[in-house]
C-alpha cells in the first residue's frame, strides 16, 4: 500500500488561515441578512421564480451583440434556480461568492506553490507561499477588481500566470515542453482572453519581453519559449476566433460597422490625445501604488478617515481626482503613504538575488512595462504610447477588437497582481536567505506582513471601506458604506421591485441615473432593471409636457414609471406631484416616497390593420407628425413603416386625394379636388381644390382613410431564450411593432415579413400567419456555442485545477490532514 506523505500541522494552520483571509471582503455579507449590491448588471433583488428569467444563461444581449465576460455567473445562477430550485437571491448570493472567491484562492495557492516548485524553493514554503498569496489580496489593484464585480478578469490572469511560469520553467530548468504543454497553453491563453480580451493583448506584450529578455540572456532557453509561445498561441486560435465572433457577431447579423457593433460604448484609443484625456490619475505615485484608476471602485484612505465625519470628507486633501485616494492630515496618513509602495518595494528586492535573477528578471520588466502602459500619455517617452496603445488599434481585423477591449490604459494594470504576487516570492525567499538569525527573519516578514495589512486595511472591514466613487452622492461623492455592505430596502420597495420583476412590459425610473437610495449606501441603480432577459430598460421619447406621457409610453411600449424619491437627491415635489394627478397614468401603488405608476394600454409589440409611411430622413419632422397624428388616432401611436399603402408628403408642392400632407412652414401647395381633414390645432373637414397657403405645423388627410385602420393595439408575447425568438399570436395581414430593442437588419421573422424600422428605432413587420415568430440571426446557434464553450471549460477547470493542481499543490494532502487533525476521521 501506497503510503501517503505527511503534512506539518504548520501546512494546516497556514492554508486554513488563508483560506479564511481570502474570505475577509465579504465575511459581512455572508453572515448578516440582507440584499447584496451588484455593480455591474444592478438587477433587482427578487425571491421567487422569476429569477429564472431575470437570470439569463447565455448572456446574449441582441441590441449590443453578446457579453462574453459574465458567463459563468449566469449559468451558476440558472443551475441553482432550475437544476435545484433555489431562488434566494441572498442565498443565491452567498453561495455565489463563497465559491467565487474560494475558487480565487485555491488556484492562486496552486499557481504559486507550482511556482516555487519550479524555482526548487524549499525551505520557508509557508511563510513564502503566504506572504505571496497574501500579498496578491491585498495588491490595491485586486481591491480595485474586487470593487468592479470584475471576478472573470482575476480567472483570467491566474490562468494566463500557468504560461509565464511555465516559459520561466523552460528558461530555468532547461524543460522541454510536450505536446500536452502546448495545448494546456493554449486552454490558458484562450481562457484569459474569453474571461477579459484585454488580457490576451496584454498576454502577448508580456510573452513577447520575456522572450526578449531570453534572446539577451539565454538564446537556447529563448528558442524553446519562443516555440512554446508560438505554438500555444497556435493551439489557442480556436478560443480566441471564437472570442472575436462574440464582438464581431453584431455586425454579422446587421449592417452596422464592427467599430460600431463591437461594444457600446466603442472606447476606442485612436489618438494620443485621446489617451492623455485618461491619464490624469496615472502619475508615477498611483502607478508604483497600484492604485491607478482613473474611475475608482475603491476610495482608497488611510484608517485615520474613520476619525473624521462624512461631512468634512469633502474638505480633505486628497490625490489624483477628488474621490480617488483621500488623505486626511496626520502622521498615520504619511505612514500610510509610505506602506503602498510595500508591494512594488517586494518585487524590486528580488532583483538582487543572484540565483534568481533571470526569473525575476523574466517577471520584472513585464510588470515594469505593464504598469508604464497603464500609466498612459505619462511616460517620458511620447513613441512608448503610440507603440503599445495607438497603433495597434489600427491592425487590420484584430485591430477593432483590441481598440475596443484594450480601452482605457489604466485598465493595464489590473494584470499587475498576479506578476507582483510571483516576484513576491523570489523577494521573500531572498529576505529569508539572506537573514540568517530566525529573530531577524521573524521581525522582517512581520514588519513586511504588517506594512501590506496597513496599506490595504480596508481588505479586512468586510465592505471595501469607505467603498466606491458614486457620483450621486453628497460631498465628494463617497458612499456610506462599503461594498460587500449587506442592503436593507424598505419593505415598500421591495414590494415594487417585485411587481417589475414578475412583468415583461417596460419601466421607465424618474430620477437622476445611477441614483443612491439612502437605504442603499451605495449608488444603486446605475444600470435600470432589465425589461426581459438581455434587453436594456426602454426609455420613452421625451415629452414637453406630462399630460404626453400616456403617449409616449404607450409609443415605448413603457407600461410603469417607477418613482423613487428615498434618494440622497431627491424628487421636487412638484414633479411627484404633477406625475400623480396630471400625467394620465394609473396609480397602483404609493406609499413612503415610493410611486409606481401604469399605462394600461403599453405594450412591447403592438398590432395594426394600416400602417403609414415617412419618406423623410428629416427624424425631427416625423415626430410632428406623430404628434400630429395623436388625437385623430385617440392618443394611441400609429405605426410608421418604411413600407405601406399611404404615404405622408414632407413639404409637398401638390396634394391628391391619394396623400397625407405634412407642412412644417408656410407655404402655398396645389390641392386635387377632394374633401380632406385639415389639423392645425384643431380639426376641420373641407372639400379643397386648387393652389391654397397652409400654416405652419399643417397636417392634411384625405378623408376616404379610414383611420381606425391605423389605431394600434397591445399584443400579447412569449419568449424563448435558447432560440432567441419572440412569438406572437395574430391574424394574418396585420402590421405589428416591437418596442424592443433588436438589431436593426439582425431579425428573422418566420410566418412574416420584417419591412424595417420606423422612426422611433422600433422593428416593424407584417404577419402572414396566425403565428409569426420573430427570431435573432444566428441567435440559437451562438447561445448554443456559448454554452458549450462554457460547459468545455467547466469540465477543464474541474480536471486541471480540481484534479490535478489540488494533487499536485498538496492541498488535497492539506485537506485531508485537517480532517485527520479534526477528528472527523476515525482513528482505525
Amino acid at each position: 500500500m501506497k503510503r501517503v506523505s505527511q503534512v506539518k500541522i504548520s501546512d494546516v494552520i497556514s492554508f486554513i488561515l488563508l483560506y479564511a483571509i481570502s474570505l475577509a471582503p465579504i465575511y459581512i455579507f455572508l453572515f448578516s441578512n440582507g440584499y447584496y449590491n451588484y455593480y455591474n448588471y444592478n438587477i433587482p433583488f427578487f425571491s421567487g421564480t422569476e429569477m429564472s428569467w431575470l437570470f439569463y444563461p447565455s448572456v446574449y444581449v441582441p441590441e449590443v451583440g453578446l457579453q462574453v465576460n459574465i458567463g459563468i455567473y449566469y449559468l451558476f445562477l440558472l443551475f441553482f434556480t432550475n437544476i435545484i430550485h433555489i431562488y434566494n437571491v441572498i442565498t443565491i448570493a452567498k453561495f455565489f461568492l463563497f465559491i467565487t472567491f474560494s475558487i480565487i484562492y485555491f488556484s492562486i495557492y496552486i499557481i504559486i506553490t507550482k511556482f516555487m516548485n519550479i524555482l526548487h524553493i524549499t525551505r520557508y514554503r509557508n511563510i513564502i507561499r503566504g506572504v505571496s498569496i497574501l500579498f496578491f489580496f491585498l495588491n490595491p489593484e485586486y481591491l480595485e477588481i474586487l470593487g468592479y464585480d470584475f471576478y472573470n478578469f482575476i480567472f483570467g490572469i491566474i490562468a494566463f500566470s500557468y504560461v509565464i511560469i511555465k516559459i520561466i520553467d523552460i528558461s530555468v530548468n532547461n524543460y522541454n515542453p510536450k505536446k500536452m504543454d502546448y495545448i494546456k497553453a493554449g486552454l490558458s491563453l484562450g481562457f484569459a482572453g474569453m474571461m477579459d480580451p484585454r488580457i490576451f493583448v496584454l498576454g502577448l506584450y508580456i510573452i513577447s519581453s520575456m522572450v526578449i529578455i531570453l534572446v539577451i540572456t539565454n538564446r537556447r532557453s529563448a528558442i524553446k519559449s519562443f516555440k512554446y509561445g508560438v505554438l500555444g498561441l497556435f493551439s489557442s486560435l480556436p478560443i480566441v476566433a471564437y472570442i472575436y465572433y462574440l464582438f464581431a457577431y453584431p455586425s454579422i447579423i446587421t449592417t452596422h460597422s464592427i467599430s460600431k457593433a463591437i461594444s457600446v460604448p466603442s472606447y476606442r484609443p485612436d489618438t494620443y490625445s485621446y489617451i492623455a484625456t485618461w491619464s490624469g490619475n496615472s502619475h508615477l505615485f498611483n502607478v508604483f501604488t497600484f492604485a491607478n484608476f482613473g474611475w475608482s471602485s475603491i476610495v482608497f484612505s488611510p484608517p485615520s478617515i474613520l476619525f473624521y465625519p462624512r461631512s468634512e470628507w469633502w474638505y480633505l486633501p486628497y490625490f489624483g481626482s477628488p474621490a480617488l485616494i483621500l488623505l486626511p492630515h496626520g502622521i498615520i496618513t504619511y505612514i500610510w503613504l509610505g506602506s503602498l509602495y510595500i508591494f512594488i518595494i517586494i518585487a524590486l528586492i528580488g532583483l538582487f538575488d543572484k540565483s534568481k535573477k533571470l526569473p525575476a528578471l523574466l517577471l520584472f520588466v513585464p510588470l515594469f512595462i505593464i504598469l508604464s502602459i497603464s500609466a498612459g500619455t505619462n511616460v517620458p517617452i511620447k513613441q512608448f504610447v503610440y507603440m503599445f496603445e495607438i497603433d495597434p488599434s489600427h491592425i487590420p481585423i484584430i485591430g477593432g477588437i483590441f481598440g475596443t477591449t484594450f480601452a482605457i490604459p489604466f485598465v493595464a494594470a489590473e494584470i499587475a497582481p498576479i506578476l507582483a504576487s510571483l516576484l513576491t516570492v523570489i523577494g521573500i525567499n531572498y529576505i529569508l536567505t539572506r537573514l540568517h538569525k530566525p529573530s531577524y527573519r521573524s521581525i522582517a516578514i512581520t514588519v513586511v506582513v504588517v506594512l501590506a495589512v496597513f496599506a490595504s486595511w480596508q481588505y479586512f472591514n468586510g465592505t471595501l471601506y469607505p467603498s466606491q466613487v458614486t457620483g450621486s452622492f453628497p460631498g465628494n461623492s463617497i458612499s456610506l458604506q462599503g461594498y460587500y455592505a449587506p442592503l436593507y430596502p424598505p419593505p415598500q420597495w421591495v414590494h415594487v421591485m417585485n411587481i417589475l420583476s414578475t412583468s415583461n412590459a417596460g419601466v421607465a425610473y424618474a430620477g437622476e441615473i445611477g441614483f443612491s437610495e439612502k437605504w442603499a449606501h451605495y449608488q444603486f441603480i446605475s444600470h435600470t432593471p432589465f425589461l426581459m432577459p438581455g434587453y436594456a430598460t426602454i426609455s420613452p421619447p421625451p415629452v414637453k409636457y406630462v399630460n404626453q406621457t400616456p403617449v409616449a409610453y404607450d409609443i415605448s411600449g413603457t407600461k410603469y414609471l417607477f418613482i423613487d424619491n428615498t434618494s440622497y437627491t431627491p424628487l421636487s415635489n412638484s414633479f411627484i406631484y404633477s406625475y400623480l394627478n396630471y400625467s394620465g397614468l394609473k396609480v397602483i401603488y404609493a406609499k413612503g416616497d415610493v410611486y409606481l405608476l401604469e399605462q394600461p394600454n403599453a405594450s412591447v409589440f403592438r398590432y395594426a390593420e394600416e400602417a403609414l409611411s415617412i419618406n423623410t430622413t428629416n427624424e425631427n419632422i416625423a415626430f410632428e407628425v406623430e404628434d400630429l397624428l395623436y388625437p385623430l388616432l385617440n392618443y394611441t401611436p400609429a405605426i410608421i413603416s418604411p413600407q405601406g399603402g399611404i404615404k405622408v408628403l414632407v413639404n409637398p408642392t401638390q396634394v391628391t386625394s391619394s396623400y397625407m400632407a405634412f407642412f412644417n412652414e408656410s407655404t402655398n401647395v396645389s390641392i386635387s379636388p377632394g374633401k380632406y381633414i385639415i389639423l392645425n390645432g384643431t380639426t376641420t373637414e373641407k372639400y379643397l381644390s386648387g393652389i391654397i397657403h397652409v400654416n405652419p405645423n399643417t397636417l392634411i388627410i384625405p378623408s376616404n382613410i379610414n383611420l381606425s385602420k391605423l389605431i394600434s393595439y397591445p399584443l400579447n408575447f412569449s419568449f424563448n431564450q435558447l432560440t432567441a425568438s419572440f412569438t406572437v399570436n395574430v391574424k394574418p395581414g396585420y402590421i405589428i411593432e416591437t418596442s424592443l430593442p433588436l438589431p436593426n437588419g439582425g431579425v428573422i421573422a418566420n410566418g412574416g415579413k420584417i419591412l424595417g424600422q420606423n422612426v422611433f428605432g422600433q422593428t416593424v413587420f407584417s404577419s402572414n400567419s396566425n403565428t409569426v415568430t420573430l427570431s435573432i440571426k444566428l441567435g440559437f446557434f451562438t447561445n448554443v456555442l456559448m454554452t458549450a464553450v462554457d460547459i468545455f471549460f467547466y469540465l477543464m477547470f474541474a480536471y486541471f485545477i480540481i484534479y490535478k493542481g489540488l494533487k499536485s499543490s498538496g492541498i488535497t494532502r492539506v485537506l485531508l490532514s485537517a480532517i485527520r487533525n479534526s477528528g472527523f476521521k476515525s482513528s482505525k
